[in-house]
């Protein structure tokens, strides 16, 4: 079970390995807590806060290692296929890079046609990325 989660609080996002946090999960409600280690804990935010969100890892990481969220923005390099299918490969058959947000769940980059597979920023803390994907 992949339990690696985000957690977007309306200004900043917090991680699953972030010090201090700890996620109550309450049937469809969640509350996403610090700890402060004296035994006092504060909310940081909860699900029926409106801007609030909490996503969970699709269990894929990118090259660099890093977990792929809904709401990422992913840069791959999408091969000709033409040229693939011709016989012809290597990194003049490289025909762009895209970007797309991932959705629920696993991340739709096309199986098969990936080359360096990167997440380049979230639709939260960098919501100009959406301009850029297609």
């Amino acid at each position: 079970m992949n339990t690696a989660y985000r957690v977007w609080d309306g200004e900043q996002m917090h991680y699953w390995d972030d010090e201090g946090l700890s996620l109550e999960l309450m049937g469809n409600e969640w509350v996403l807590w610090r700890d402060f280690g004296d035994g006092c804990r504060v909310s940081i935010a909860e699900s029926h806060e409106e801007g609030t969100a909490l996503m969970w890892g699709t269990g894929q990481k990118d090259e660099n290692g890093k977990m792929i969220y809904p709401g990422d923005g992913v840069e791959f390099e999408e091969r000709n296929l033409a040229q693939a299918f011709a016989g012809c490969d290597g990194p003049d058959f490289i025909r762009k890079k895209r970007i797309i947000f991932i959705a629920k769940g696993r991340h739709n980059v096309p199986e098969g046609f990936i080359k360096n597979l990167k997440v380049i920023g979230n639709a939260y803390e960098t919501p100009k990325l959406l301009e850029d994907a297609e």
